[in-house]
Order: structure tokens, then sequence, then C-alpha cells
């Protein structure tokens, strides 16, 4: 008899205990579910738009210059005037909806830059001003571009007496350790087809017409940032050097 008490007794206490194990461990997921979806969104990074510089402006006209990032050599040329701006802003466009970067525009970087020239801070190097112009605006990476050669098209659509040539490239450094996580370039003189058949899909594209410096300029940054990296992933490729 007393075993059997013992044994009634004991099992309500089992059950007692799994019910509130049960009731327990609901709630634990609930709580572990509302952490998970408060975090915040991962691969956000902070990009200041660096403005393009006049490479021409530096070296002067039809001569090999060398791009103070990643070394790449290119002929320099005529730089139509603005010509650096609306590369900056176009840049800036094209990113600007992108859900994995929030970018600091071009133009928070002028004061800074300005500051850091009239310091002691006048033998920085390229990379360098870039790298304390990113920390000062407490950026993550800095995107920067050089344009070597923004020459206009002299005639019209269908027919002119010289064309359009651009030149100019693009690079992400990262502010913490100032490593070139990527780059690319852009430089065309565009041609006709007869000289150049490889160039087919260019020329249908452009529907056999002869295109303006902007228009070759625009149509080169798209193709660039085709291949920049998704900011969250661990180390992008450089495409170039």
């Amino acid at each position: 008899m007393y075993k059997n008490k013992l044994k009634n007794k004991t099992t309500v206490w089992i059950k007692i205990f799994l019910l509130t194990v049960m009731l327990f461990l609901p709630g634990c997921r609930k709580n572990i579910a509302v952490k998970e979806n408060v975090l915040p969104a991962s691969g956000i990074e902070k990009i200041l738009i660096f403005p393009f510089k006049n490479m021409s402006a530096v070296y002067g006209e039809n001569v090999n210059s060398r791009c103070p990032i990643c070394g790449k050599v290119f002929m320099t040329g005529k730089v139509a005037e603005d010509a650096d701006n609306m590369l900056t802003e176009q840049l800036f466009v094209l990113l600007k909806d992108r859900k994995d970067i929030e970018l600091i525009p071009a133009s928070q970087s002028q004061g800074v830059v300005s500051d850091l020239l009239s310091e002691d801070k006048k033998g920085l190097s390229e990379r360098n001003l870039l790298i304390e112009t990113g920390r000062a605006l407490k950026a993550d990476l800095v995107l920067s571009g050089y344009v070597f050669r923004f020459r206009e098209r002299v005639g019209g659509k269908y027919s002119v007496d010289l064309p359009a040539s651009v030149a100019f490239d693009i690079h992400l450094i990262r502010v913490a350790d100032g490593r070139l996580l990527w780059s690319d370039h852009f430089d065309e003189t565009q041609r006709p087809l007869s000289e150049n058949l490889f160039q087919l899909g260019s020329f249908l594209h452009r529907k056999a017409k002869w295109i303006t410096a902007n228009e070759m300029a625009v149509s080169g940054l798209k193709n660039i940032l085709k291949t920049f990296p998704v900011s969250n992933k661990p180390e992008p490729k450089v495409t170039s050097q």
C-alpha cells in the first residue's frame, strides 16, 4: 500500500515537472526569436565617395601617368570641364539604392581635406590622405576615382572628325588598415566597327552611333560597378592592377 502511494506521488511530481518544462521551453524559444529579430542588419558599411581627381591637370596631356593607388599606367588627354564632378555624381547615383551600404557624399570630404592639408600632414601619400579623410568622417571604406582622359567627340552622331575618348579608374580602400579591396578601370576611344570587329556588341548597343564622352563614361561606370563587391563578402577580388 505504502509503495503504491509512493509510486503515485512520484508519478504526480514527474507530471508536474514535465508540464513545467513544456510551459517553459516555448517561452525560451519566443525570447530567442525576438532577440534575433532586433539584431541590426549585417553587412551595412559606410562608404565615403571621394571626388574624382583630374590627373591630366596634375601631369599634363598626352603623357603616360601612373595611378597613385593601383599603379596602372594611362595615357592622359584633354579632360572636359567639370568631367570629374560629373563622374563623382554619377558614381553616387549608381550606388545610392544599394541596401548593403550607406554612402557619405563627396561634398563632406572637402572641409576635411582642407584641414588635413593645412596641418603638418602635407606630405601625406594619396592613399593616406584618403584613409585620414575617411577616418575623420567615420567611414568604413573610401571609394576614390581618377580621370585621365575625357575628350568630347568632334562631330555628330553619324559622322565625326574626332571620336570621344575616356579613361578613368576607381578603387575601394578599407579605412581600418588601408587595404585595397577592389579596383577596376575603363579606358576607351570609340572606333568604327571596321577597325575593331571585337566591339560588335558595343557597336550594336550604341545603335551604330558616335556617342558623347558623357555617354561613354556613364556606360563605363555601369559596367565597372557590375563587379563592385557586396560589402559583407569576406575578401572581394581586385579585378585589375
